[in-house]
């Protein structure tokens, strides 16, 4: 488990869109779920309005995990700043 800094946890959502994750990790949005798809990163489900479509959130820590392995680091404020309203 990562600790989580005050300003990781306030700034970024405990759960990610997929489409806010491609755009951080500057990916498509199809590497996110192949990400998801062969588990490097954990995502949740959420109802969704249509049945043909899945409405899928990575997990928070999942990411921080995934980037910390990816990159050799952890997330510091450019995340946190990447996540403000």
């Amino acid at each position: 488990m990562i600790t989580t800094s005050p300003i990781i946890q306030k700034s970024v959502p405990a759960l990610v869109k997929v489409s806010d994750v491609a755009e951080y990790l500057s990916v498509s949005r199809s590497t996110v779920h192949s990400l998801i798809d062969n588990g490097e990163l954990k995502a949740s489900e959420i109802n969704a309005s249509t049945k043909a479509r899945k409405h899928l959130r990575v997990t928070r820590e999942s990411l921080l995990t995934f980037y910390k392995k990816r990159f050799g680091h952890s997330l510091d404020r450019a995340l946190a700043n990447h996540f403000q309203p």
